[in-house]
Protein backbone atom coordinates (compact mmCIF):
# COMPACT_ATOMS: atom_id res chain seq x y z
CA UNK A 1 0.00 0.00 0.00
CA UNK A 2 1.26 3.37 -1.05
CA UNK A 3 1.11 6.53 0.82
CA UNK A 4 -1.82 8.80 2.20
CA UNK A 5 -3.76 10.17 -0.96
CA UNK A 6 -2.66 13.88 -0.91
CA UNK A 7 -5.71 15.16 -1.92
CA UNK A 8 -8.79 12.88 -1.06
CA UNK A 9 -12.13 13.83 -3.00
CA UNK A 10 -14.55 16.21 -1.30
CA UNK A 11 -17.48 14.63 1.00
CA UNK A 12 -20.30 13.55 -1.03
CA UNK A 13 -22.80 14.16 1.49
CA UNK A 14 -23.62 17.47 3.25
CA UNK A 15 -21.59 18.06 6.61
CA UNK A 16 -25.19 17.24 8.61
CA UNK A 17 -25.43 14.24 6.27
CA UNK A 18 -22.14 13.37 7.19
CA UNK A 19 -22.55 13.92 10.99
CA UNK A 20 -25.35 11.84 11.40
CA UNK A 21 -23.54 8.70 9.40
CA UNK A 22 -20.58 9.37 11.55
CA UNK A 23 -22.72 8.70 15.18
CA UNK A 24 -23.44 4.95 13.24
CA UNK A 25 -21.77 2.54 15.73
CA UNK A 26 -21.24 0.28 12.54
CA UNK A 27 -19.09 1.07 9.61
CA UNK A 28 -20.23 2.87 6.68
CA UNK A 29 -18.60 2.67 3.12
CA UNK A 30 -19.77 4.06 -0.72
CA UNK A 31 -17.48 2.60 -3.35
CA UNK A 32 -18.40 3.36 -7.25
CA UNK A 33 -18.88 0.11 -9.50
CA UNK A 34 -14.93 0.19 -10.00
CA UNK A 35 -13.86 -0.47 -6.54
CA UNK A 36 -13.42 3.30 -5.89
CA UNK A 37 -14.04 4.23 -2.39
CA UNK A 38 -15.50 7.17 -2.35
CA UNK A 39 -16.44 7.72 1.43
CA UNK A 40 -16.29 6.06 4.91
CA UNK A 41 -17.47 7.18 8.15
CA UNK A 42 -15.82 7.86 11.28
CA UNK A 43 -16.58 3.96 12.96
CA UNK A 44 -15.10 2.14 9.87
CA UNK A 45 -11.74 4.42 10.35
CA UNK A 46 -11.58 3.34 13.85
CA UNK A 47 -12.61 -0.35 12.96
CA UNK A 48 -9.70 -0.20 9.83
CA UNK A 49 -6.92 1.70 11.76
CA UNK A 50 -5.97 3.80 8.45
CA UNK A 51 -6.89 7.47 7.91
CA UNK A 52 -9.46 8.76 5.99
CA UNK A 53 -7.12 9.77 3.47
CA UNK A 54 -5.01 7.18 3.22
CA UNK A 55 -8.23 5.32 2.29
CA UNK A 56 -10.97 7.72 0.12
CA UNK A 57 -10.16 7.44 -3.73
CA UNK A 58 -8.29 4.62 -3.80
CA UNK A 59 -9.33 1.30 -5.01
CA UNK A 60 -10.76 -1.64 -2.63
CA UNK A 61 -8.12 -3.84 -4.23
CA UNK A 62 -4.92 -2.42 -2.58
CA UNK A 63 -6.24 -3.55 0.55
CA UNK A 64 -6.71 -7.43 -0.06
CA UNK A 65 -4.70 -9.48 -1.79
CA UNK A 66 -4.92 -10.48 -5.41
CA UNK A 67 -7.06 -14.23 -4.75
CA UNK A 68 -9.06 -12.33 -1.64
CA UNK A 69 -10.39 -9.32 -3.66
CA UNK A 70 -11.18 -11.52 -6.93
CA UNK A 71 -13.09 -13.10 -4.73
CA UNK A 72 -14.95 -10.41 -2.93
CA UNK A 73 -15.25 -8.87 -6.63
CA UNK A 74 -17.23 -11.87 -7.49
CA UNK A 75 -19.88 -12.31 -4.56
CA UNK A 76 -20.61 -8.29 -5.79
CA UNK A 77 -20.80 -8.79 -9.69
CA UNK A 78 -23.28 -12.01 -9.47
CA UNK A 79 -25.40 -9.87 -7.24
CA UNK A 80 -25.53 -6.79 -8.76
CA UNK A 81 -29.28 -7.17 -9.98
CA UNK A 82 -30.01 -7.44 -6.45
CA UNK A 83 -31.38 -4.38 -4.27
CA UNK A 84 -29.84 -5.93 -0.76
CA UNK A 85 -27.21 -8.54 -0.44
CA UNK A 86 -25.05 -9.47 2.61
CA UNK A 87 -22.07 -12.10 3.09
CA UNK A 88 -19.16 -12.65 5.60
CA UNK A 89 -16.00 -12.01 4.62
CA UNK A 90 -12.88 -10.06 6.51
CA UNK A 91 -11.40 -6.30 6.79
CA UNK A 92 -7.73 -5.67 6.56
CA UNK A 93 -6.48 -3.42 9.42
CA UNK A 94 -3.82 -0.96 9.08
CA UNK A 95 -1.66 -3.14 11.20
CA UNK A 96 -2.18 -6.40 9.12
CA UNK A 97 -4.83 -8.07 11.57
CA UNK A 98 -7.97 -9.41 9.51
CA UNK A 99 -11.18 -8.44 11.57
CA UNK A 100 -14.10 -11.33 10.66
CA UNK A 101 -17.03 -8.58 9.11
CA UNK A 102 -20.77 -9.28 8.07
CA UNK A 103 -21.10 -6.85 5.05
CA UNK A 104 -24.80 -5.84 3.94
CA UNK A 105 -24.68 -4.44 0.60
CA UNK A 106 -27.05 -2.04 -1.06
CA UNK A 107 -26.98 -1.19 -4.84
CA UNK A 108 -27.61 2.63 -5.74
CA UNK A 109 -29.54 3.47 -9.05
CA UNK A 110 -29.67 6.44 -11.50
CA UNK A 111 -32.85 7.53 -12.29
CA UNK A 112 -33.05 4.89 -15.08
CA UNK A 113 -32.85 2.21 -12.93
CA UNK A 114 -28.98 1.39 -13.85
CA UNK A 115 -26.55 0.85 -10.89
CA UNK A 116 -24.05 3.73 -9.89
CA UNK A 117 -22.47 2.80 -6.62
CA UNK A 118 -22.49 0.50 -3.00
CA UNK A 119 -23.40 1.71 0.16
CA UNK A 120 -22.06 -1.00 2.47
CA UNK A 121 -22.50 -1.64 6.16
CA UNK A 122 -19.38 -3.17 8.07
CA UNK A 123 -20.32 -4.70 11.34
CA UNK A 124 -17.49 -6.45 13.40
CA UNK A 125 -18.48 -10.26 14.40
CA UNK A 126 -15.48 -10.92 16.17
CA UNK A 127 -17.42 -11.22 19.28
CA UNK A 128 -19.66 -14.13 17.31
CA UNK A 129 -17.10 -15.65 16.06
CA UNK A 130 -15.59 -16.53 19.44
CA UNK A 131 -18.81 -17.93 20.61
CA UNK A 132 -19.14 -20.32 17.67
CA UNK A 133 -15.24 -21.73 18.73
CA UNK A 134 -16.17 -21.92 21.80
CA UNK A 135 -19.27 -23.77 21.31
CA UNK A 136 -16.98 -26.36 18.21
CA UNK A 137 -14.58 -26.62 21.25
CA UNK A 138 -17.07 -27.75 23.78
CA UNK A 139 -18.52 -30.10 21.43
CA UNK A 140 -15.36 -32.15 20.21
CA UNK A 141 -14.62 -32.11 24.38
CA UNK A 142 -17.65 -33.81 24.80
CA UNK A 143 -16.82 -36.46 22.11
CA UNK A 144 -13.64 -37.49 23.44
CA UNK A 145 -16.40 -38.61 26.50
CA UNK A 146 -16.36 -38.89 29.73
CA UNK A 147 -17.06 -41.87 32.24
CA UNK A 148 -19.72 -40.11 33.07
CA UNK A 149 -21.45 -39.29 30.23
CA UNK A 150 -20.15 -42.11 27.89
CA UNK A 151 -23.28 -44.43 27.72
CA UNK A 152 -26.21 -41.42 26.54
CA UNK A 153 -23.16 -39.33 24.59
CA UNK A 154 -25.87 -38.92 21.49
CA UNK A 155 -28.55 -38.34 23.24
CA UNK A 156 -27.04 -35.45 25.44
CA UNK A 157 -24.53 -34.34 22.45
CA UNK A 158 -28.32 -33.48 21.04
CA UNK A 159 -29.59 -31.76 24.38
CA UNK A 160 -26.54 -30.03 25.24
CA UNK A 161 -24.76 -28.75 21.78
CA UNK A 162 -27.99 -29.31 19.61
CA UNK A 163 -30.33 -27.06 20.21
CA UNK A 164 -29.52 -24.06 21.94
CA UNK A 165 -26.29 -21.97 23.41
CA UNK A 166 -27.04 -22.25 27.14
CA UNK A 167 -28.78 -25.72 27.71
CA UNK A 168 -29.49 -26.48 31.47
CA UNK A 169 -31.78 -29.02 32.90
CA UNK A 170 -33.60 -29.20 36.14
CA UNK A 171 -35.50 -31.61 37.99
CA UNK A 172 -38.96 -30.95 39.63
CA UNK A 173 -37.59 -29.37 42.83
CA UNK A 174 -35.24 -26.93 40.15
CA UNK A 175 -32.02 -28.32 40.83
CA UNK A 176 -29.57 -28.25 38.37
CA UNK A 177 -28.66 -32.14 36.63
CA UNK A 178 -26.90 -30.66 33.84
CA UNK A 179 -25.38 -27.78 32.33
CA UNK A 180 -23.68 -27.62 29.17
CA UNK A 181 -19.97 -25.73 29.38
CA UNK A 182 -21.48 -22.33 27.19
CA UNK A 183 -23.79 -22.45 29.38
CA UNK A 184 -22.16 -22.34 32.45
CA UNK A 185 -20.47 -19.21 31.41
CA UNK A 186 -23.91 -17.93 30.69
CA UNK A 187 -24.93 -18.63 33.46
CA UNK A 188 -22.43 -17.15 35.25
CA UNK A 189 -22.57 -19.22 38.86
CA UNK A 190 -27.03 -18.86 38.78
CA UNK A 191 -28.47 -21.84 40.09
CA UNK A 192 -31.77 -21.22 39.82
CA UNK A 193 -33.99 -21.72 36.54
CA UNK A 194 -34.14 -18.20 34.61
CA UNK A 195 -37.24 -19.51 32.91
CA UNK A 196 -40.14 -20.24 34.55
CA UNK A 197 -40.46 -24.50 34.60
CA UNK A 198 -43.54 -24.87 32.13
CA UNK A 199 -43.16 -27.15 29.16
CA UNK A 200 -43.23 -25.12 26.17
CA UNK A 201 -42.91 -21.61 27.36
CA UNK A 202 -41.29 -19.18 25.14
CA UNK A 203 -39.80 -15.64 26.22
CA UNK A 204 -37.36 -13.44 25.20
CA UNK A 205 -34.73 -12.47 28.07
CA UNK A 206 -32.10 -10.51 28.93
CA UNK A 207 -29.23 -11.55 30.39
CA UNK A 208 -25.53 -9.77 31.99
CA UNK A 209 -22.51 -12.29 31.05
CA UNK A 210 -19.17 -10.44 31.96
CA UNK A 211 -20.58 -7.11 33.24
CA UNK A 212 -22.30 -7.31 29.21
CA UNK A 213 -26.06 -7.22 28.96
CA UNK A 214 -26.74 -9.86 25.77
CA UNK A 215 -30.44 -11.01 24.15
CA UNK A 216 -31.70 -14.85 24.58
CA UNK A 217 -34.87 -16.43 23.01
CA UNK A 218 -35.58 -19.06 25.62
CA UNK A 219 -37.76 -21.98 25.72
CA UNK A 220 -38.52 -24.75 28.28
CA UNK A 221 -39.21 -28.63 27.08
CA UNK A 222 -40.59 -31.14 29.55
CA UNK A 223 -38.47 -34.40 29.55
CA UNK A 224 -40.20 -37.46 29.86
CA UNK A 225 -40.08 -41.18 30.85
CA UNK A 226 -41.27 -43.84 28.42
CA UNK A 227 -44.24 -43.81 30.59
CA UNK A 228 -45.15 -39.61 29.17
CA UNK A 229 -44.56 -39.21 32.37
CA UNK A 230 -42.35 -35.48 33.02
CA UNK A 231 -39.23 -36.02 35.45
CA UNK A 232 -37.41 -33.28 34.20
CA UNK A 233 -37.29 -29.73 32.29
CA UNK A 234 -34.83 -28.16 29.87
CA UNK A 235 -34.48 -24.65 29.67
CA UNK A 236 -32.69 -23.73 26.08
CA UNK A 237 -31.46 -20.37 25.45
CA UNK A 238 -30.32 -19.15 22.06
CA UNK A 239 -28.59 -15.95 22.05
CA UNK A 240 -29.99 -13.57 19.47
CA UNK A 241 -27.84 -10.53 20.81
CA UNK A 242 -26.54 -10.02 17.30
CA UNK A 243 -29.97 -10.53 15.35
CA UNK A 244 -31.07 -7.58 18.04
CA UNK A 245 -28.17 -4.90 17.72
CA UNK A 246 -28.65 -5.69 13.96
CA UNK A 247 -32.14 -4.69 13.87
CA UNK A 248 -31.62 -1.64 16.45
CA UNK A 249 -29.12 -0.63 13.98
CA UNK A 250 -30.93 -0.90 10.67
CA UNK A 251 -34.08 1.26 12.98
CA UNK A 252 -31.75 3.31 13.56
CA UNK A 253 -30.43 3.87 9.99
CA UNK A 254 -34.13 4.00 8.94
CA UNK A 255 -34.58 7.05 11.53
CA UNK A 256 -31.60 8.97 10.25
CA UNK A 257 -32.71 8.27 6.64
CA UNK A 258 -36.36 9.57 7.81
CA UNK A 259 -34.62 12.36 9.71
CA UNK A 260 -32.71 13.68 6.61
CA UNK A 261 -35.55 12.94 4.13
CA UNK A 262 -37.49 15.40 6.70
CA UNK A 263 -34.64 18.16 6.20
CA UNK A 264 -35.29 17.78 2.54
CA UNK A 265 -39.14 17.98 3.08
CA UNK A 266 -39.03 21.51 4.56
CA UNK A 267 -37.66 22.55 1.53
CA UNK A 268 -41.05 21.25 -0.69
CA UNK A 269 -43.54 22.54 2.15
CA UNK A 270 -43.23 25.35 4.75
CA UNK A 271 -44.36 24.51 8.18
CA UNK A 272 -42.54 25.17 11.67
CA UNK A 273 -45.14 23.95 13.81
CA UNK A 274 -46.56 21.19 15.50
CA UNK A 275 -49.68 20.44 13.60
CA UNK A 276 -47.51 20.67 10.18
CA UNK A 277 -44.61 18.06 12.06
CA UNK A 278 -47.64 15.49 12.30
CA UNK A 279 -48.28 16.14 8.56
CA UNK A 280 -44.38 15.67 7.56
CA UNK A 281 -44.39 12.51 9.69
CA UNK A 282 -47.13 11.23 7.89
CA UNK A 283 -45.58 12.01 4.49
CA UNK A 284 -42.67 10.33 5.22
CA UNK A 285 -44.49 6.78 6.44
CA UNK A 286 -46.91 7.10 3.15
CA UNK A 287 -43.83 7.17 1.06
CA UNK A 288 -42.56 4.15 2.65
CA UNK A 289 -45.62 2.18 1.77
CA UNK A 290 -47.90 1.61 -1.73
CA UNK A 291 -51.17 2.39 -0.34
CA UNK A 292 -54.13 4.37 -1.64
CA UNK A 293 -54.15 7.85 0.46
CA UNK A 294 -57.08 10.33 0.87
CA UNK A 295 -56.03 13.82 1.48
CA UNK A 296 -58.38 15.98 3.77
CA UNK A 297 -58.64 19.33 4.08
CA UNK A 298 -60.23 22.69 2.98
CA UNK A 299 -59.85 24.65 -0.26
CA UNK A 300 -56.40 25.96 -0.52
CA UNK A 301 -54.21 24.03 2.41
CA UNK A 302 -52.48 22.51 -0.37
CA UNK A 303 -53.17 18.57 -0.59
CA UNK A 304 -51.90 18.66 -4.01
CA UNK A 305 -48.15 20.18 -2.21
CA UNK A 306 -48.58 17.20 0.19
CA UNK A 307 -49.40 14.77 -2.48
CA UNK A 308 -46.83 15.57 -4.68
CA UNK A 309 -44.46 15.52 -1.55
CA UNK A 310 -45.19 12.04 -0.87
CA UNK A 311 -44.50 11.07 -4.28
CA UNK A 312 -41.19 12.62 -4.40
CA UNK A 313 -40.30 10.93 -1.12
CA UNK A 314 -41.41 7.13 -2.27
CA UNK A 315 -39.99 4.82 -4.79
CA UNK A 316 -42.11 5.92 -7.72
CA UNK A 317 -40.49 9.07 -7.56
CA UNK A 318 -38.51 8.87 -11.00
CA UNK A 319 -42.53 7.96 -12.60
CA UNK A 320 -44.99 10.58 -13.86
CA UNK A 321 -47.35 12.42 -11.17
CA UNK A 322 -50.02 13.35 -13.29
CA UNK A 323 -52.68 15.10 -11.50
CA UNK A 324 -56.51 15.77 -12.21
CA UNK A 325 -59.47 17.74 -11.01
CA UNK A 326 -62.79 15.54 -10.56
CA UNK A 327 -64.81 18.77 -11.03
CA UNK A 328 -63.80 20.63 -13.27
CA UNK A 329 -64.82 18.25 -16.22
CA UNK A 330 -68.11 17.44 -17.20
CA UNK A 331 -68.77 13.23 -16.49
CA UNK A 332 -68.45 12.12 -19.67
CA UNK A 333 -65.40 14.14 -21.01
CA UNK A 334 -63.39 13.06 -17.49
CA UNK A 335 -64.27 9.04 -18.15
CA UNK A 336 -62.17 9.51 -21.13
CA UNK A 337 -59.90 11.72 -19.38
CA UNK A 338 -59.10 8.91 -17.05
CA UNK A 339 -59.02 5.72 -19.17
CA UNK A 340 -58.87 6.60 -22.32
CA UNK A 341 -61.00 5.96 -25.24
CA UNK A 342 -60.66 4.40 -28.97
CA UNK A 343 -60.98 6.43 -32.40
CA UNK A 344 -64.74 6.57 -33.22
CA UNK A 345 -65.98 5.78 -29.48
CA UNK A 346 -67.87 9.15 -29.70
CA UNK A 347 -68.19 12.19 -32.16
CA UNK A 348 -64.82 13.98 -31.96
CA UNK A 349 -62.99 10.31 -31.11
CA UNK A 350 -61.03 11.16 -33.92
CA UNK A 351 -57.65 9.25 -32.87
CA UNK A 352 -56.89 6.61 -29.98
CA UNK A 353 -55.99 8.73 -26.48
CA UNK A 354 -54.05 6.09 -23.57
CA UNK A 355 -56.12 8.25 -20.96
CA UNK A 356 -54.55 9.38 -17.58
CA UNK A 357 -54.23 5.61 -15.96
CA UNK A 358 -52.01 4.64 -18.29
CA UNK A 359 -49.90 8.09 -18.20
CA UNK A 360 -48.89 7.49 -15.07
CA UNK A 361 -48.02 4.31 -15.61
CA UNK A 362 -45.41 3.51 -13.05
CA UNK A 363 -46.21 6.30 -10.72
CA UNK A 364 -49.16 8.28 -8.89
CA UNK A 365 -52.61 9.55 -10.31
CA UNK A 366 -53.78 12.22 -8.03
CA UNK A 367 -57.50 12.64 -7.97
CA UNK A 368 -58.39 16.34 -6.73
CA UNK A 369 -61.90 17.10 -5.41
CA UNK A 370 -62.72 13.30 -6.23
CA UNK A 371 -65.93 13.60 -3.80
CA UNK A 372 -67.90 15.62 -7.44
CA UNK A 373 -67.58 12.16 -9.06
CA UNK A 374 -70.57 11.29 -10.05
CA UNK A 375 -72.11 7.23 -9.37
CA UNK A 376 -71.41 5.51 -13.07
CA UNK A 377 -67.51 7.01 -12.49
CA UNK A 378 -67.23 5.92 -9.07
CA UNK A 379 -67.98 2.14 -10.39
CA UNK A 380 -65.67 2.60 -12.93
CA UNK A 381 -62.96 3.87 -10.49
CA UNK A 382 -63.52 0.92 -7.54
CA UNK A 383 -63.54 -1.95 -10.49
CA UNK A 384 -60.08 -0.03 -11.74
CA UNK A 385 -58.43 -0.20 -8.33
CA UNK A 386 -59.93 -3.12 -7.40
CA UNK A 387 -58.70 -5.15 -10.78
CA UNK A 388 -55.53 -3.10 -11.19
CA UNK A 389 -56.92 -2.59 -14.86
CA UNK A 390 -58.49 -0.06 -17.14
CA UNK A 391 -61.04 -0.11 -20.20
CA UNK A 392 -60.82 2.71 -22.92
CA UNK A 393 -64.45 3.91 -23.66
CA UNK A 394 -65.39 1.93 -26.61
CA UNK A 395 -62.46 -0.55 -26.20
CA UNK A 396 -62.95 -4.35 -26.27
CA UNK A 397 -60.29 -5.00 -24.17
CA UNK A 398 -58.71 -4.38 -20.78
CA UNK A 399 -55.85 -2.97 -20.42
CA UNK A 400 -53.49 -3.47 -16.80
CA UNK A 401 -51.93 -0.29 -15.24
CA UNK A 402 -49.54 -0.22 -12.22
CA UNK A 403 -51.02 3.26 -11.09
CA UNK A 404 -50.77 4.33 -6.95
CA UNK A 405 -54.09 6.16 -6.69
CA UNK A 406 -53.92 9.49 -4.31
CA UNK A 407 -57.09 11.51 -4.10
CA UNK A 408 -58.35 14.54 -2.05
CA UNK A 409 -61.16 16.19 -1.06
CA UNK A 410 -62.75 19.10 0.84
CA UNK A 411 -65.77 17.69 1.64
CA UNK A 412 -66.94 15.10 4.15
CA UNK A 413 -66.86 12.21 2.31
CA UNK A 414 -68.16 9.86 4.88
CA UNK A 415 -71.83 12.18 5.02
CA UNK A 416 -71.64 11.69 1.67
CA UNK A 417 -71.52 8.00 1.72
CA UNK A 418 -74.77 8.22 4.47
CA UNK A 419 -76.47 10.14 2.16
CA UNK A 420 -76.32 7.44 -0.41
CA UNK A 421 -73.76 10.08 -2.51
CA UNK A 422 -70.75 8.50 -2.66
CA UNK A 423 -70.33 4.37 -2.57
CA UNK A 424 -69.04 2.72 0.90
CA UNK A 425 -66.46 0.46 -0.98
CA UNK A 426 -65.12 3.51 -2.86
CA UNK A 427 -64.17 5.44 -0.19
CA UNK A 428 -62.85 2.51 1.71
CA UNK A 429 -60.70 1.56 -1.12
CA UNK A 430 -59.39 5.01 -1.19
CA UNK A 431 -59.45 5.80 1.99
CA UNK A 432 -56.87 3.43 3.40
CA UNK A 433 -54.25 5.89 4.47
CA UNK A 434 -56.48 9.38 5.21
CA UNK A 435 -54.19 12.43 5.83
CA UNK A 436 -55.74 15.68 6.96
CA UNK A 437 -53.71 18.74 5.88
CA UNK A 438 -54.86 21.53 9.17
CA UNK A 439 -56.57 25.08 7.92
CA UNK A 440 -53.81 27.97 8.05
CA UNK A 441 -55.87 29.37 11.09
CA UNK A 442 -54.82 26.41 13.42
CA UNK A 443 -51.22 27.03 12.50
CA UNK A 444 -50.65 30.80 12.71
CA UNK A 445 -46.97 30.21 13.74
CA UNK A 446 -46.85 29.25 9.78
CA UNK A 447 -47.96 32.80 8.53
CA UNK A 448 -44.11 34.01 9.23
CA UNK A 449 -42.42 31.31 7.00
CA UNK A 450 -44.98 30.87 4.19
CA UNK A 451 -44.72 34.97 3.83
CA UNK A 452 -40.91 35.34 3.79
CA UNK A 453 -41.44 32.16 1.48
CA UNK A 454 -43.68 33.82 -0.84
CA UNK A 455 -41.89 37.14 -0.64
CA UNK A 456 -38.78 35.43 -2.34
CA UNK A 457 -40.92 33.80 -4.68
CA UNK A 458 -43.28 36.22 -6.23
CA UNK A 459 -40.49 39.14 -5.93
CA UNK A 460 -39.42 41.23 -8.74
CA UNK A 461 -35.87 40.01 -10.15
CA UNK A 462 -33.28 42.17 -9.36
CA UNK A 463 -34.80 44.62 -6.86
CA UNK A 464 -34.66 44.88 -3.44
CA UNK A 465 -37.42 42.45 -1.42
CA UNK A 466 -39.93 45.02 0.66
CA UNK A 467 -40.17 43.89 4.11
CA UNK A 468 -43.84 44.35 5.90
CA UNK A 469 -44.69 46.96 8.50
CA UNK A 470 -45.93 46.59 11.61
CA UNK A 471 -49.79 47.47 10.45
CA UNK A 472 -49.65 44.33 8.04
CA UNK A 473 -47.97 41.98 10.25
CA UNK A 474 -51.24 42.79 12.60
CA UNK A 475 -53.36 41.96 10.03
CA UNK A 476 -51.95 39.14 8.51
CA UNK A 477 -51.96 37.78 12.08
CA UNK A 478 -55.40 38.66 13.08
CA UNK A 479 -57.34 37.53 9.52
CA UNK A 480 -59.03 34.23 9.70
CA UNK A 481 -57.75 33.08 5.92
CA UNK A 482 -60.55 31.35 4.72
CA UNK A 483 -58.73 31.10 1.76
CA UNK A 484 -55.61 29.33 3.34
CA UNK A 485 -52.13 29.42 1.90
CA UNK A 486 -53.40 29.73 -0.97
CA UNK A 487 -54.86 32.80 0.05
CA UNK A 488 -52.37 34.06 1.54
CA UNK A 489 -50.06 33.58 -1.44
CA UNK A 490 -52.11 35.39 -3.76
CA UNK A 491 -52.28 38.26 -0.65
CA UNK A 492 -48.45 38.59 -0.68
CA UNK A 493 -48.85 38.47 -4.51
CA UNK A 494 -51.28 41.28 -4.84
CA UNK A 495 -49.33 43.39 -2.12
CA UNK A 496 -46.13 43.07 -4.06
CA UNK A 497 -47.80 44.90 -7.37
CA UNK A 498 -49.40 47.35 -4.97
CA UNK A 499 -46.36 48.64 -2.87
CA UNK A 500 -44.45 51.69 -3.85
CA UNK A 501 -42.10 51.87 -1.45
CA UNK A 502 -39.51 50.14 1.18
CA UNK A 503 -42.42 48.34 3.08
CA UNK A 504 -45.80 46.88 2.80
CA UNK A 505 -48.59 48.30 4.51
CA UNK A 506 -51.96 47.16 5.67
CA UNK A 507 -52.96 48.80 3.12
CA UNK A 508 -50.90 47.40 0.55
CA UNK A 509 -53.05 44.11 1.27
CA UNK A 510 -56.57 42.88 -0.40
CA UNK A 511 -59.48 44.98 0.83
CA UNK A 512 -60.87 42.41 1.73
CA UNK A 513 -58.85 41.35 4.71
CA UNK A 514 -59.68 44.82 5.97
CA UNK A 515 -63.50 45.22 4.77
CA UNK A 516 -65.98 42.67 5.84
CA UNK A 517 -68.75 41.53 3.17
CA UNK A 518 -71.35 44.25 3.25
CA UNK A 519 -74.23 43.25 4.61
CA UNK A 520 -75.92 46.01 6.28
CA UNK A 521 -75.43 48.56 8.96
CA UNK A 522 -74.76 46.76 12.16
CA UNK A 523 -73.62 43.68 10.63
CA UNK A 524 -71.23 41.44 12.37
CA UNK A 525 -67.91 40.96 11.19
CA UNK A 526 -67.83 37.66 9.05
CA UNK A 527 -64.94 35.54 7.33
CA UNK A 528 -66.16 32.62 5.56
CA UNK A 529 -68.81 32.30 7.54
CA UNK A 530 -67.53 32.66 11.22
CA UNK A 531 -67.72 35.54 13.66
CA UNK A 532 -64.53 37.17 14.35
CA UNK A 533 -63.22 36.99 17.75
CA UNK A 534 -62.86 40.69 19.50
CA UNK A 535 -59.31 40.31 19.22
CA UNK A 536 -59.22 39.87 15.38
CA UNK A 537 -62.19 42.94 15.06
CA UNK A 538 -59.87 45.03 16.59
CA UNK A 539 -57.30 44.78 14.31
CA UNK A 540 -59.16 45.07 11.52
CA UNK A 541 -60.79 48.19 13.33
CA UNK A 542 -56.91 49.55 13.69
CA UNK A 543 -56.01 48.61 9.99
CA UNK A 544 -58.63 50.07 8.85
CA UNK A 545 -58.36 53.43 10.62
CA UNK A 546 -54.36 53.56 9.81
CA UNK A 547 -55.33 53.34 6.17
CA UNK A 548 -57.46 56.19 6.45
CA UNK A 549 -55.38 57.73 8.55
CA UNK A 550 -57.57 57.55 11.48
CA UNK A 551 -60.84 59.23 8.73
CA UNK A 552 -64.32 58.07 11.37
CA UNK A 553 -66.32 58.85 8.42
CA UNK A 554 -64.00 57.06 5.77
CA UNK A 555 -62.89 54.15 7.54
CA UNK A 556 -66.78 53.37 8.89
CA UNK A 557 -67.39 53.67 5.25
CA UNK A 558 -64.66 51.35 4.23
CA UNK A 559 -66.25 48.89 6.99
CA UNK A 560 -69.58 49.03 5.78
CA UNK A 561 -70.94 49.96 9.04
CA UNK A 562 -71.61 53.39 9.99
CA UNK A 563 -69.75 56.20 12.50
CA UNK A 564 -71.81 55.28 15.65
CA UNK A 565 -71.22 51.54 15.16
CA UNK A 566 -67.95 51.95 14.45
CA UNK A 567 -67.34 54.31 17.73
CA UNK A 568 -69.48 51.91 19.61
CA UNK A 569 -67.07 49.08 18.68
CA UNK A 570 -63.89 51.43 19.03
CA UNK A 571 -65.10 52.16 22.75
CA UNK A 572 -65.91 48.38 23.51
CA UNK A 573 -62.38 47.51 21.65
CA UNK A 574 -60.63 50.42 23.85
CA UNK A 575 -59.21 51.68 20.38
CA UNK A 576 -58.71 55.81 20.05
CA UNK A 577 -57.99 57.65 17.44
Amino acid sequence: MTGPNPSPPPHPWPPDHRQLLDSLNIGFALMDLDDQILEVNETLVRMAGWSREAVVGQKASRFYGPEEYEHLRRIGFSRRKEAFFQFESFLLTADGSRVPVLFNSSINKDAQGQPVSFSILITDIRAQKAAQAELESANQALSTGRDTLAREKGLLEAILFGIGDCVTVFDQERNILLCNPQGREIRSGRRTPLLPLVGGLEREIEIEVRGEARRFLGRVEAVKDPRGQVYAFAEILKEVTHQVRLAEKERELTHIRREIRRRDLGREIVGVGRAMSRVFELILRCAEVDATILLLGETGVGKELVARAIHTQSSRKERPFVAVNCGALPEALLESELFGHVKGAFTGAISDQAGLFREAQGGVLFLDEIGDLGPPLQIKLLRALQEKEVRPVGGGRAQAVDVRVMAATNRDLLELVHQGRFRSDLYYRIAVIPVEVPPLRVRPEDIGPLVEHFLAKHGRTGKPRPALDRSAWRLLRAYDWPGNVRELENSIEHALALVRGPEITAADLPIQMTRPPAVGRGAEFRFAGSTRSPAGEKEVIRAALERHQGHRGKTARALGISRSTLWRKMTMLGLTG
